[in-house]
């Protein structure tokens, strides 16, 4: 199915001949080969460089680019625009500023026998949660703010792959440090990359790996994160044919492979722990393990490295097919993906190389890829305070407490995306799961209360848009035809049928007459023609597509 022309309003899109993917015949049902949406493959794209395909490219790099941004990339080629995507850049610290990069503080500065104890612990407690609350908003307005980058979208990425919970790992210290890391290595090299993830602080903490010791006789070997490690982080359970990647005793003597590794001492006192990990030679399982056929005293890195050199072809494709998920299609084309693991392993594990490849390839801007995925509630939400521009988001506001503060954080807890806090270890499932019949209308009464203004805190109005500003940013705004379409185009991701482009544009017309639309005259209504225009266009199904 084309769901892009399945949310259509009115004659369906033009569509490509796409015979050759499907086998059966007359009288029968057609059945799809499998992912084989389109013949392109990883081969450089050589059509035209315009519209369509600039904003595409910056829609899946990034969260919400304006419209600005989108005709800078076109006038700027799609060479330049993909060698910018993948400079990373240094977010604003200034929200978080006063603890980022600091030791954990992770018990009050009292005993229970301190008379002021209870006072002392509910400080500590309240500086907890606001230190998390804060890391929330913080990656929110950076994700909101980014420049032209792949970074956050990366980030984003990696956070739903190496999964961590802040609920569980519970120090915003912790799991700011994993962000970082993550940013850090999000185009890196993917064997170090897992390495440093394992000894990470947030992953020791959240997959156990700080209870994984064995101490003389003493044994308490943990398996949570060996069997994430193979499971979820690197090879998968199985490959493409079935066969198992890896056995329970894998897990076992990798679990004591990867035993000796806790926090570090912290210089500020008993009461805070370092950012880093420390492996403490004592509590780690020095026996001999057989590990994916591999036999002896093994420690983490070890692990790692069997792990690449045993199942190489199956973590390039079980990684390569979850880079293509996120970038391209739910459904992974496996022609594709195979040529993506080839150069992922070809390359010594280097993400950067796969990613540059991907986004130049013929198979990227085919039109099968362009709109066709749903958005994430990063992407609906962020993604329109960024595109809009929207002023007064609350949770940016560097002094708010409390409820004032985390209206976006809720709004998004609501539609089943809190940021660092995936559902579980498995992470988001994204795709189709992000809209239902409980989440659609709250998605699209955002939009509209936001082009009404009719969102308040306190009686002051949030999610602010000027939305003569924002019309402002089209090439033509003083002609009505060219600025329906552009609006538009821009906000729908894919050009609207002509029955959509008709309502949209008899909207913004509001019974007057298109000669006489002059944006600069108040007297025409220009800001509440807009706001009709835009009320109209986020109720569309396809406004869910990216």
């Amino acid at each position: 199915m084309d769901r892009r022309n399945f949310l259509t309003i009115g004659t369906p899109r033009v569509q490509s001949n796409r015979a050759a993917n499907y086998v059966g015949g007359a009288g029968t049902q057609a059945l799809p080969v499998f992912a084989s949406r389109t013949t392109a493959g990883l081969e450089p794209y050589a059509g035209q460089w315009g519209y369509t395909q600039a904003a595409h490219l910056l829609r899946r790099c990034m969260v919400g680019p304006t419209e600005a941004e989108i005709l800078k990339a076109v006038s700027d080629g799609m060479s330049t625009t993909v060698d910018n995507l993948l400079k990373p850049f240094t977010p604003d610290l200034t929200a978080i500023s006063d603890w980022a990069g600091t030791d954990a503080v992770i018990k009050p500065d009292a005993v229970p026998t301190d008379p002021d104890y209870q006072t002392k612990y509910t400080a500590w407690q309240t500086e907890l949660f606001r230190r998390r609350a804060k890391l929330v908003a913080w990656w929110q307005q950076t994700i909101a703010t980014s420049k032209v980058s792949i970074q956050e979208r990366m980030t984003l990425f990696w956070h739903n792959h190496f999964t961590s919970e802040m609920q569980t790992v519970n120090f915003a210290e912790f799991m700011y440090t994993q962000n970082q890391l993550l940013r850090t290595n999000m185009l890196g090299n993917l064997k170090q990359f897992t390495k440093d993830v394992s000894k990470d602080m947030a992953m020791l903490i959240y997959l156990d790996g700080v209870k994984n010791f064995k101490r003389g006789s003493r044994v308490n070997i943990n398996e949570n994160y060996a069997r994430e490690l193979q499971e979820l982080f690197t090879m998968g359970v199985t490959d493409w044919d079935g066969n198992p990647n890896y056995t329970q005793t894998d897990v076992s003597e990798a679990a004591r492979a990867l035993s000796g590794w806790t926090f570090t001492t912290s210089t500020q006192g008993t009461n805070y722990a370092g950012l880093s990990s420390q492996f403490v030679a004592s509590s780690w399982d020095s026996g001999s393990k057989t590990f994916l056929g591999q036999t002896g005293n093994w420690k983490m890195d070890d692990v790692v490295d069997i792990i690449f050199a045993q199942r190489g072809d199956q973590v390039a494709k079980f990684v390569c097919g979850k880079l293509y998920r996120a970038f391209v299609y739910d459904t992974m084309d496996r022609d594709v993906v195979t040529a993506m693991a080839a150069t992922l392993k070809g390359g010594n594990w280097e993400l950067k190389p796969v990613l540059d490849q991907l986004l130049r390839s013929a198979h990227f801007y085919d039109d099968t890829n362009i709109g066709a995925m749903e958005k994430s509630p990063v992407d609906y939400m962020i993604g329109m305070i960024r595109s809009l521009n929207l002023g007064s988001v609350p949770d940016f506001a560097t002094q708010a407490q409390g409820r004032v503060s985390q209206d976006l954080g809720n709004r998004l807890t609501n539609l089943g995306m809190t940021l660092l806090d995936p559902p579980n270890v498995k992470g988001w499932p994204g795709g189709r799961t992000w809209i239902s019949t409980s989440t659609l209308p709250q998605r699209q009464k955002f939009g509209i209360d936001v082009a009404n203004g009719a969102l308040k805190l306190q009686r002051a109005v949030i999610y602010t848009l000027d939305t003569v500003a924002f019309a402002k940013t089209f090439p033509d705004p003083g002609d009505i035809h060219k600025l329906s379409a552009d609006m538009a185009n821009f906000l729908l991701n894919t050009p609207p049928s002509d029955m959509e482009a008709t309502t949209l544009y008899n909207t913004l017309l509001d019974g007057g007459v298109d000669y006489e639309w002059d944006i600069n005259d108040p007297n025409q209504n220009p800001g509440a023609r807009i706001i009709k225009y835009l009320v109209v266009l986020f109720q569309l199904a396809k406004y869910q597509l990216y």
